[in-house]
């Protein structure tokens, strides 16, 4: 007789971003949504009974020590990533958190250890690198056919985006441990690194703008950055090059880059206003340049689909906590570097 596989309970903090993730794990299979958890008392009690799910709570630690669930979603202000995260860990349940995993690599770090010493699964809303363009790119990567990559650029520009509202966490960096950077920033970081396989930075050069806090925010009270640009160094030699901004003069509304050179081929992924061009692969054919789209992508998991099959197969997360607190190094790493000017060599 085979054993049905048990189905995991997961909880919801955040009914923000939150919403999404309840979407995405009611799309799953293993898996069903049994809680949520909201301070706002009116959004909680809408959105729980337009989802017909019963328990929800108004205290992230009382979801988590009521027993309900299995697994918890963080999808709640930046600032609090780290203390739920812990308390949830703590509390024996499994994670997945919003990006970014936390304001800095030290509490990136401590998220990490205890997962490892309670051996809880922890892994970070990487939903970008899960979607089929990005997936396409990585196993064109990784399967050797650009050879061997030795330079990078990756690019999220908005030409108007400080976010509004949030009551004004987002702005400030005690809250938001960065602005543009730390915000979408993580997604290109990470976008970049996972086709390389996450190689080894030794050195980090940023710079860091704050130009348009105190025109588009009307009280001006934002001493997070708008703009960066940075250059990694690996290990291996090669070079990554980051641009992100929130607001900048550019061209475009909105525009994502994402170009990988190697010694046999390079890959160039464009996007504009959220529409992405057709994949282009420019390769040598004999003596010639030649240019070929790729009009069929890869498919696979969703991160919370990924993340219940790594708790039910007892894995790694794809996107795990070790990729998390790399990407926060690094940024930490490229504010360091413009803050005191020099290049910032990582152990």
């Amino acid at each position: 007789m085979v054993k049905k596989a048990k189905t995991l309970r997961v909880g919801v903090v955040g009914l923000g971003m939150g919403k999404h993730h309840v979407k995405a794990f009611q799309a799953c299979t293993g898996c069903e949504v049994v809680a949520v958890c909201d301070t706002d008392a009116r959004r909680l009690k809408a959105y729980a009974g337009e989802q017909k799910i019963d328990k929800t709570f108004a205290d992230a630690q009382a979801m988590f020590d009521a027993g309900l669930a299995d697994a918890v979603s963080i999808a709640t202000p930046n600032f609090t990533h780290h203390p739920l995260t812990m308390a949830a860990l703590e509390a024996g349940l499994h994670v997945l958190c919003e990006k970014p995993m936390a304001l800095n690599a030290k509490q990136a770090q401590e998220m990490a250890d205890t997962a490892v010493k309670r051996k809880r699964k922890l892994a970070i809303h990487f939903n970008h690198r899960m979607t089929p363009v990005a997936r396409t790119i990585a196993r064109y990567a990784q399967d050797g056919r650009l050879g061997e990559i030795y330079f990078a650029r990756t690019v999220w520009h908005r030409r108007r985006g400080i976010p509004r509202g949030a009551s004004g966490w987002f702005l400030q960096r005690k809250t938001a441990g960065g602005g543009c950077l730390i915000d979408l920033g993580v997604h290109i970081l990470d976008g970049v690194l996972f086709p390389l396989g996450y190689p080894k930075i030794t050195s980090v050069s940023g710079q860091t703008y704050n130009r348009f806090g105190k025109v588009d925010v009307p009280d001006g009270k934002m001493d997070v950055d708008d703009f960066v640009v940075a250059q990694l160094r690996c290990e291996s030699g090669a070079v990554i090059n980051v641009e992100v901004s929130w607001a900048s003069h550019h061209e475009h509304p909105e525009q994502m880059i994402l170009a990988l050179y190697g010694t046999e081929g390079g890959i160039v992924r464009r996007t504009e206003n959220y529409q992405d061009a057709p994949l282009e692969i420019h390769h040598r054919d004999g003596a010639n340049l030649a240019t070929t789209r790729l009009l069929t992508l890869d498919s696979g998991a969703s991160v919370q689909q990924d993340f219940v099959d790594a708790i039910a197969k007892d894995r790694e997360p794809v996107c795990s906590a070790a990729h998390g607190l790399a990407t926060m190094q690094i940024i930490d790493a490229i504010y360091e570097s413009s803050r005191t000017g020099r290049q910032v060599e990582l152990a």
